[in-house]
Protein backbone atom coordinates (compact mmCIF):
# COMPACT_ATOMS: atom_id res chain seq x y z
CA UNK A 1 0.00 0.00 0.00
CA UNK A 2 1.34 3.43 -0.89
CA UNK A 3 1.66 6.17 1.72
CA UNK A 4 2.29 9.74 0.66
CA UNK A 5 3.69 13.01 1.95
CA UNK A 6 3.90 16.24 0.02
CA UNK A 7 6.38 19.11 0.12
CA UNK A 8 4.84 22.33 -1.19
CA UNK A 9 7.32 24.86 -2.57
CA UNK A 10 6.12 28.43 -3.19
CA UNK A 11 7.78 30.99 -5.44
CA UNK A 12 6.64 34.62 -5.57
CA UNK A 13 6.41 35.57 -9.24
CA UNK A 14 7.71 39.08 -8.52
CA UNK A 15 10.93 37.65 -7.08
CA UNK A 16 11.79 35.20 -9.83
CA UNK A 17 14.93 35.76 -11.95
CA UNK A 18 14.26 37.56 -15.28
CA UNK A 19 15.05 34.47 -17.38
CA UNK A 20 12.42 32.50 -15.44
CA UNK A 21 9.82 35.26 -15.24
CA UNK A 22 9.61 35.58 -19.01
CA UNK A 23 8.54 31.92 -19.29
CA UNK A 24 5.73 32.23 -16.73
CA UNK A 25 3.25 33.80 -19.16
CA UNK A 26 3.65 30.84 -21.54
CA UNK A 27 3.23 28.39 -18.65
CA UNK A 28 0.08 30.20 -17.56
CA UNK A 29 -1.37 29.87 -21.07
CA UNK A 30 -0.78 26.10 -20.99
CA UNK A 31 -2.40 25.92 -17.55
CA UNK A 32 -5.49 27.84 -18.70
CA UNK A 33 -5.85 25.71 -21.84
CA UNK A 34 -5.60 22.58 -19.69
CA UNK A 35 -8.26 23.80 -17.27
CA UNK A 36 -10.60 24.76 -20.10
CA UNK A 37 -10.19 21.24 -21.41
CA UNK A 38 -11.07 19.87 -17.96
CA UNK A 39 -14.38 21.76 -17.94
CA UNK A 40 -15.20 20.73 -21.51
CA UNK A 41 -14.28 17.10 -20.91
CA UNK A 42 -16.56 16.95 -17.87
CA UNK A 43 -19.46 18.06 -20.04
CA UNK A 44 -18.88 15.33 -22.61
CA UNK A 45 -16.14 16.73 -24.83
CA UNK A 46 -13.37 14.61 -26.28
CA UNK A 47 -9.64 14.89 -25.64
CA UNK A 48 -8.07 17.95 -27.29
CA UNK A 49 -5.74 17.40 -30.23
CA UNK A 50 -2.88 19.22 -28.49
CA UNK A 51 -0.28 16.68 -27.50
CA UNK A 52 0.79 18.46 -24.31
CA UNK A 53 -2.73 18.69 -22.92
CA UNK A 54 -3.39 15.05 -23.72
CA UNK A 55 -0.34 14.01 -21.72
CA UNK A 56 -1.31 16.10 -18.70
CA UNK A 57 -4.87 14.76 -18.81
CA UNK A 58 -3.64 11.18 -18.74
CA UNK A 59 -1.30 11.90 -15.87
CA UNK A 60 -4.07 13.50 -13.82
CA UNK A 61 -6.42 10.55 -14.24
CA UNK A 62 -3.60 8.08 -13.57
CA UNK A 63 -2.66 9.92 -10.40
CA UNK A 64 -6.26 9.98 -9.19
CA UNK A 65 -6.61 6.22 -9.77
CA UNK A 66 -3.28 5.39 -8.15
CA UNK A 67 -4.22 6.14 -4.56
CA UNK A 68 -5.51 8.72 -2.08
CA UNK A 69 -2.55 11.01 -2.25
CA UNK A 70 -1.40 14.63 -2.27
CA UNK A 71 -2.09 14.93 1.42
CA UNK A 72 -0.04 18.14 1.67
CA UNK A 73 -2.11 20.42 -0.53
CA UNK A 74 -4.97 22.62 0.58
CA UNK A 75 -7.80 24.00 -1.53
CA UNK A 76 -9.29 26.92 0.41
CA UNK A 77 -12.82 27.80 -0.61
CA UNK A 78 -12.47 26.70 -4.21
CA UNK A 79 -15.54 25.18 -5.87
CA UNK A 80 -14.98 21.80 -7.44
CA UNK A 81 -17.16 22.90 -10.32
CA UNK A 82 -14.44 25.27 -11.49
CA UNK A 83 -12.32 22.27 -12.49
CA UNK A 84 -8.91 23.78 -11.83
CA UNK A 85 -6.48 20.88 -11.31
CA UNK A 86 -2.70 21.41 -11.39
CA UNK A 87 -0.41 20.06 -14.08
CA UNK A 88 0.95 16.63 -13.13
CA UNK A 89 4.54 15.68 -14.04
CA UNK A 90 6.66 12.58 -13.60
CA UNK A 91 9.57 13.42 -11.31
CA UNK A 92 13.13 12.37 -10.49
CA UNK A 93 15.25 13.06 -7.42
CA UNK A 94 19.03 13.27 -7.72
CA UNK A 95 20.80 12.62 -4.41
CA UNK A 96 24.34 12.16 -5.68
CA UNK A 97 25.35 11.65 -9.32
CA UNK A 98 22.37 9.69 -10.66
CA UNK A 99 21.76 9.90 -14.39
CA UNK A 100 19.17 12.43 -15.53
CA UNK A 101 16.34 10.50 -17.24
CA UNK A 102 14.58 13.65 -18.53
CA UNK A 103 11.58 13.60 -16.20
CA UNK A 104 9.20 16.54 -16.26
CA UNK A 105 10.37 17.73 -12.83
CA UNK A 106 14.00 17.15 -11.88
CA UNK A 107 15.07 17.80 -8.27
CA UNK A 108 18.84 18.16 -8.09
CA UNK A 109 19.90 18.22 -4.42
CA UNK A 110 23.68 18.61 -5.01
CA UNK A 111 23.00 21.78 -7.03
CA UNK A 112 20.09 22.85 -4.81
CA UNK A 113 17.82 23.48 -7.76
CA UNK A 114 14.60 22.24 -9.31
CA UNK A 115 13.86 22.06 -13.04
CA UNK A 116 10.40 22.07 -14.60
CA UNK A 117 10.55 20.70 -18.13
CA UNK A 118 8.37 19.26 -20.90
CA UNK A 119 5.44 21.57 -20.29
CA UNK A 120 5.34 22.90 -23.86
CA UNK A 121 6.53 21.87 -27.31
CA UNK A 122 9.15 24.61 -27.42
CA UNK A 123 12.84 24.19 -26.84
CA UNK A 124 14.54 26.02 -24.03
CA UNK A 125 11.38 26.04 -21.92
CA UNK A 126 13.08 24.72 -18.75
CA UNK A 127 12.17 26.66 -15.60
CA UNK A 128 15.01 26.49 -13.05
CA UNK A 129 14.14 27.31 -9.43
CA UNK A 130 16.26 27.30 -6.24
CA UNK A 131 15.57 24.99 -3.28
CA UNK A 132 16.21 26.37 0.20
CA UNK A 133 18.00 24.46 2.96
CA UNK A 134 14.80 23.73 4.91
CA UNK A 135 13.26 22.00 1.89
CA UNK A 136 16.45 20.03 1.33
CA UNK A 137 16.43 18.81 4.95
CA UNK A 138 12.77 17.81 4.60
CA UNK A 139 13.52 15.82 1.44
CA UNK A 140 16.52 14.11 3.07
CA UNK A 141 14.39 13.06 6.05
CA UNK A 142 11.73 11.56 3.80
CA UNK A 143 14.41 9.63 1.87
CA UNK A 144 15.88 8.34 5.15
CA UNK A 145 12.40 7.10 6.09
CA UNK A 146 12.26 5.12 2.85
CA UNK A 147 10.31 7.58 0.72
CA UNK A 148 10.79 7.99 -3.02
CA UNK A 149 9.78 10.90 -5.22
CA UNK A 150 6.76 9.69 -7.17
CA UNK A 151 5.08 12.64 -8.89
CA UNK A 152 5.03 16.42 -8.94
CA UNK A 153 2.18 18.92 -9.35
CA UNK A 154 2.79 22.45 -10.65
CA UNK A 155 0.41 25.39 -10.92
CA UNK A 156 0.20 29.17 -10.68
CA UNK A 157 -2.19 30.38 -8.01
CA UNK A 158 -2.93 33.00 -5.37
CA UNK A 159 -1.88 32.80 -1.76
CA UNK A 160 -4.15 33.74 1.13
CA UNK A 161 -2.78 37.29 0.91
CA UNK A 162 -3.66 37.42 -2.85
CA UNK A 163 -0.02 37.25 -3.95
CA UNK A 164 0.35 35.29 -7.19
CA UNK A 165 2.85 32.47 -6.81
CA UNK A 166 4.23 29.47 -8.64
CA UNK A 167 3.56 26.31 -6.62
CA UNK A 168 5.47 23.05 -6.94
CA UNK A 169 4.20 20.06 -4.94
CA UNK A 170 6.67 17.17 -4.63
CA UNK A 171 4.85 13.94 -3.75
CA UNK A 172 6.87 11.24 -2.00
CA UNK A 173 5.65 7.66 -1.79
CA UNK A 174 6.56 5.04 0.80
CA UNK A 175 5.72 1.33 0.96
CA UNK A 176 5.48 -0.27 4.36
CA UNK A 177 3.42 -2.72 6.35
CA UNK A 178 0.92 -1.07 8.71
CA UNK A 179 1.63 -1.13 12.43
CA UNK A 180 -0.23 -3.86 14.34
CA UNK A 181 -1.67 -1.83 17.24
CA UNK A 182 -1.94 -2.93 20.85
CA UNK A 183 -3.57 0.25 22.12
CA UNK A 184 -5.75 3.12 20.93
CA UNK A 185 -4.84 6.79 20.76
CA UNK A 186 -8.25 8.44 21.14
CA UNK A 187 -8.44 12.07 20.01
CA UNK A 188 -11.41 14.31 20.71
CA UNK A 189 -11.55 17.43 18.52
CA UNK A 190 -13.17 20.48 20.10
CA UNK A 191 -13.04 24.20 19.48
CA UNK A 192 -9.32 24.89 19.72
CA UNK A 193 -9.57 27.25 22.69
CA UNK A 194 -10.98 24.28 24.67
CA UNK A 195 -8.12 22.14 23.38
CA UNK A 196 -7.73 18.86 21.56
CA UNK A 197 -8.03 16.12 24.18
CA UNK A 198 -6.19 12.81 23.76
CA UNK A 199 -5.72 9.59 25.70
CA UNK A 200 -3.92 6.29 25.19
CA UNK A 201 -6.38 3.49 25.98
CA UNK A 202 -5.47 -0.13 26.62
CA UNK A 203 -8.20 -2.59 27.50
CA UNK A 204 -10.14 -1.17 30.42
CA UNK A 205 -7.70 1.54 31.46
CA UNK A 206 -6.36 4.90 30.34
CA UNK A 207 -2.56 4.69 30.17
CA UNK A 208 -1.96 8.45 29.77
CA UNK A 209 -3.88 11.51 28.65
CA UNK A 210 -3.46 15.20 27.91
CA UNK A 211 -4.72 18.29 26.13
CA UNK A 212 -3.14 20.26 23.27
CA UNK A 213 -4.11 23.90 23.05
CA UNK A 214 -2.74 26.83 20.99
CA UNK A 215 -1.74 30.20 22.46
CA UNK A 216 -5.31 31.47 22.69
CA UNK A 217 -4.45 34.80 24.31
CA UNK A 218 -2.02 35.67 21.49
CA UNK A 219 -4.49 34.65 18.80
CA UNK A 220 -7.35 36.62 20.39
CA UNK A 221 -5.10 39.68 20.68
CA UNK A 222 -4.25 39.45 16.98
CA UNK A 223 -7.91 38.88 16.08
CA UNK A 224 -8.94 42.01 18.01
CA UNK A 225 -6.23 43.93 16.18
CA UNK A 226 -7.61 42.68 12.85
CA UNK A 227 -11.12 43.87 13.82
CA UNK A 228 -9.80 47.32 14.73
CA UNK A 229 -7.77 47.65 11.53
CA UNK A 230 -10.69 46.47 9.39
CA UNK A 231 -12.85 49.25 10.85
CA UNK A 232 -10.23 51.82 9.80
CA UNK A 233 -9.64 50.25 6.39
CA UNK A 234 -12.34 52.29 4.64
CA UNK A 235 -10.53 55.54 5.39
CA UNK A 236 -6.87 54.57 4.99
CA UNK A 237 -5.44 52.06 2.53
CA UNK A 238 -2.43 51.51 4.76
CA UNK A 239 -4.78 50.09 7.39
CA UNK A 240 -6.04 47.53 4.86
CA UNK A 241 -2.48 46.34 4.28
CA UNK A 242 -1.87 46.15 8.02
CA UNK A 243 -5.10 44.17 8.51
CA UNK A 244 -4.10 41.69 5.78
CA UNK A 245 -0.62 41.29 7.30
CA UNK A 246 -2.09 40.64 10.75
CA UNK A 247 -4.53 38.05 9.35
CA UNK A 248 -1.61 36.26 7.72
CA UNK A 249 0.23 36.31 11.05
CA UNK A 250 -2.76 34.71 12.79
CA UNK A 251 -2.84 31.86 10.26
CA UNK A 252 0.93 31.39 10.56
CA UNK A 253 0.65 31.07 14.35
CA UNK A 254 -2.10 28.48 13.93
CA UNK A 255 -0.18 26.57 11.23
CA UNK A 256 2.93 26.27 13.40
CA UNK A 257 0.85 24.96 16.30
CA UNK A 258 -1.09 22.54 14.09
CA UNK A 259 2.12 21.08 12.68
CA UNK A 260 3.63 20.62 16.14
CA UNK A 261 0.40 19.16 17.56
CA UNK A 262 0.13 16.63 14.70
CA UNK A 263 3.78 15.60 15.19
CA UNK A 264 3.29 15.15 18.94
CA UNK A 265 0.19 12.99 18.44
CA UNK A 266 2.03 10.90 15.86
CA UNK A 267 4.98 10.39 18.22
CA UNK A 268 2.54 9.17 20.87
CA UNK A 269 0.95 6.72 18.42
CA UNK A 270 4.37 5.34 17.43
CA UNK A 271 5.63 5.22 21.01
CA UNK A 272 2.64 3.25 22.32
CA UNK A 273 2.00 1.30 19.08
CA UNK A 274 -1.51 2.67 19.10
CA UNK A 275 -4.12 2.98 16.38
CA UNK A 276 -5.62 6.46 16.03
CA UNK A 277 -9.34 6.86 16.68
CA UNK A 278 -10.66 10.36 16.02
CA UNK A 279 -13.93 11.75 17.31
CA UNK A 280 -14.88 14.69 15.08
CA UNK A 281 -17.75 17.05 15.89
CA UNK A 282 -20.68 16.77 13.53
CA UNK A 283 -21.03 19.44 10.87
CA UNK A 284 -24.40 20.42 12.30
CA UNK A 285 -22.84 21.11 15.70
CA UNK A 286 -20.10 23.28 14.21
CA UNK A 287 -22.63 25.20 12.12
CA UNK A 288 -24.74 25.94 15.20
CA UNK A 289 -21.67 27.21 17.05
CA UNK A 290 -20.69 29.49 14.17
CA UNK A 291 -24.23 30.84 13.93
CA UNK A 292 -24.67 31.06 17.70
CA UNK A 293 -23.03 33.06 20.45
CA UNK A 294 -19.45 32.73 19.18
CA UNK A 295 -17.89 36.14 18.54
CA UNK A 296 -16.18 36.79 15.22
CA UNK A 297 -12.79 36.73 16.98
CA UNK A 298 -13.43 33.26 18.44
CA UNK A 299 -14.81 31.63 15.30
CA UNK A 300 -11.25 30.98 14.11
CA UNK A 301 -10.97 28.36 16.88
CA UNK A 302 -13.59 26.25 15.07
CA UNK A 303 -11.21 25.71 12.14
CA UNK A 304 -9.47 22.46 13.07
CA UNK A 305 -9.75 20.90 9.62
CA UNK A 306 -6.08 21.40 8.78
CA UNK A 307 -4.92 19.66 11.97
CA UNK A 308 -7.25 16.76 11.20
CA UNK A 309 -5.96 16.48 7.61
CA UNK A 310 -2.36 16.75 8.80
CA UNK A 311 -2.85 13.98 11.34
CA UNK A 312 -4.55 11.71 8.82
CA UNK A 313 -1.74 12.25 6.30
CA UNK A 314 0.99 11.45 8.85
CA UNK A 315 -0.87 8.33 9.94
CA UNK A 316 -0.82 7.06 6.37
CA UNK A 317 2.88 7.85 5.96
CA UNK A 318 3.94 6.00 9.13
CA UNK A 319 1.51 3.10 8.66
CA UNK A 320 -0.57 3.91 11.75
CA UNK A 321 -4.13 2.50 11.55
CA UNK A 322 -6.60 5.36 11.49
CA UNK A 323 -10.35 5.63 11.73
CA UNK A 324 -13.05 8.13 12.61
CA UNK A 325 -15.69 7.02 15.09
CA UNK A 326 -18.61 8.65 16.88
CA UNK A 327 -17.69 8.70 20.57
CA UNK A 328 -20.32 10.59 22.54
CA UNK A 329 -19.51 13.33 25.04
CA UNK A 330 -23.02 13.88 26.43
CA UNK A 331 -24.25 10.25 26.56
CA UNK A 332 -23.27 8.19 29.57
CA UNK A 333 -20.87 5.35 28.65
CA UNK A 334 -22.27 3.24 31.52
CA UNK A 335 -26.04 3.40 31.09
CA UNK A 336 -26.23 5.27 27.74
CA UNK A 337 -28.58 7.94 29.06
CA UNK A 338 -28.37 11.66 28.39
CA UNK A 339 -26.19 13.41 31.00
CA UNK A 340 -26.69 16.74 32.70
CA UNK A 341 -24.27 19.56 31.89
CA UNK A 342 -22.52 21.13 34.88
CA UNK A 343 -20.11 24.06 35.15
CA UNK A 344 -16.50 23.98 33.88
CA UNK A 345 -17.36 21.59 31.02
CA UNK A 346 -18.32 18.73 33.34
CA UNK A 347 -21.20 16.30 32.84
CA UNK A 348 -23.00 14.03 35.27
CA UNK A 349 -25.39 11.10 34.88
CA UNK A 350 -28.13 9.91 37.19
CA UNK A 351 -26.28 6.60 37.53
CA UNK A 352 -23.40 8.40 39.28
CA UNK A 353 -20.95 8.73 36.39
CA UNK A 354 -19.27 12.16 36.29
CA UNK A 355 -16.37 13.45 34.19
CA UNK A 356 -15.08 16.30 32.08
CA UNK A 357 -17.12 16.20 28.88
CA UNK A 358 -13.91 16.15 26.79
CA UNK A 359 -12.89 12.90 28.50
CA UNK A 360 -16.19 11.07 28.09
CA UNK A 361 -15.12 9.79 24.60
CA UNK A 362 -12.18 8.03 26.29
CA UNK A 363 -14.61 6.00 28.42
CA UNK A 364 -16.60 5.15 25.30
CA UNK A 365 -13.36 3.93 23.71
CA UNK A 366 -12.77 1.68 26.73
CA UNK A 367 -16.29 0.27 26.36
CA UNK A 368 -15.83 -0.31 22.61
CA UNK A 369 -12.15 -1.31 22.83
CA UNK A 370 -12.50 -4.88 21.45
CA UNK A 371 -14.44 -3.64 18.44
CA UNK A 372 -12.14 -0.68 17.74
CA UNK A 373 -8.91 -2.64 18.10
CA UNK A 374 -10.26 -5.43 15.88
CA UNK A 375 -11.08 -2.91 13.15
CA UNK A 376 -7.63 -1.35 13.50
CA UNK A 377 -5.95 -4.70 12.86
CA UNK A 378 -8.01 -5.39 9.73
CA UNK A 379 -6.54 -4.78 6.26
CA UNK A 380 -6.51 -1.23 4.86
CA UNK A 381 -7.79 0.22 8.12
CA UNK A 382 -5.22 3.01 8.01
CA UNK A 383 -7.29 4.69 5.29
CA UNK A 384 -9.81 7.33 6.35
CA UNK A 385 -13.37 6.12 6.48
CA UNK A 386 -16.48 8.00 5.62
CA UNK A 387 -14.69 10.71 3.60
CA UNK A 388 -17.03 12.99 1.69
CA UNK A 389 -17.25 12.31 -2.01
CA UNK A 390 -18.27 14.53 -4.85
CA UNK A 391 -20.65 11.87 -6.15
CA UNK A 392 -21.43 8.16 -5.91
CA UNK A 393 -18.58 5.70 -5.89
CA UNK A 394 -17.40 4.75 -9.39
CA UNK A 395 -16.26 1.26 -10.21
CA UNK A 396 -12.84 1.89 -11.67
CA UNK A 397 -10.86 -1.05 -12.94
CA UNK A 398 -7.48 -0.78 -14.64
CA UNK A 399 -7.63 0.37 -18.29
CA UNK A 400 -7.28 -2.28 -20.91
CA UNK A 401 -3.86 -2.68 -22.47
CA UNK A 402 -3.11 0.00 -25.02
CA UNK A 403 -6.05 2.15 -23.98
CA UNK A 404 -5.14 5.54 -22.48
CA UNK A 405 -6.85 6.26 -19.19
CA UNK A 406 -8.10 9.64 -20.35
CA UNK A 407 -9.20 8.62 -23.82
CA UNK A 408 -12.48 6.93 -23.11
CA UNK A 409 -14.68 9.14 -25.18
CA UNK A 410 -17.67 6.85 -24.65
CA UNK A 411 -18.03 7.70 -20.95
CA UNK A 412 -21.32 9.45 -20.15
CA UNK A 413 -21.05 13.10 -19.09
CA UNK A 414 -22.23 12.40 -15.53
CA UNK A 415 -19.58 9.70 -15.08
CA UNK A 416 -16.93 12.07 -16.41
CA UNK A 417 -18.13 14.78 -14.07
CA UNK A 418 -17.93 12.54 -11.02
CA UNK A 419 -14.53 11.18 -12.04
CA UNK A 420 -12.89 14.55 -12.59
CA UNK A 421 -14.68 15.93 -9.56
CA UNK A 422 -13.02 13.17 -7.55
CA UNK A 423 -9.67 13.94 -9.20
CA UNK A 424 -9.85 17.53 -8.08
CA UNK A 425 -10.93 16.59 -4.56
CA UNK A 426 -8.01 14.20 -4.30
CA UNK A 427 -5.73 17.17 -4.91
CA UNK A 428 -7.04 18.88 -1.77
CA UNK A 429 -5.71 18.73 1.76
CA UNK A 430 -3.71 20.70 4.26
CA UNK A 431 -1.45 23.46 3.00
CA UNK A 432 -2.06 27.16 2.78
CA UNK A 433 -2.00 27.15 -1.01
CA UNK A 434 -5.05 27.92 -3.07
CA UNK A 435 -6.01 26.90 -6.60
CA UNK A 436 -7.21 29.71 -8.84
Amino acid sequence: MGNYRTLLLKYNLLRLPPDVAEKISDFLKIQEQYRRWASEWVNGGSLPPERMLRRFARKLLYAAKASKWLGGLKKNGIKVGKMQPPLIFDAQLRLNNERDVSSGVFVDLPRRELKIRRWSNRRGNTIILPIDKHAIKWIQRRVQEGGKLALAAVWIGRSRSSVVKLYVALIFRRNLAPVQPKRLLVIDFNALHNGVSWAVVEGEKIVTKGVLRPDTSKILHLQNTVTRLDSLCANKDVMCDAAMATKSRVWRVLRVWEDEAAKKLMRLALQYKAAIVVDLPRGESIRKLKEGSYTSEKKIFLNFGRLWERLRGLAGWYGIPYREARLYSSICPRCERKMSILQNRRVKCACGFEANRDEVPFHWAIKLFPKLIFFSNSPFSWEARGARRCGPRIQRGPPSRGEPAAGRGSQPADVRRRLLCRCVKLLASSSSAEFI
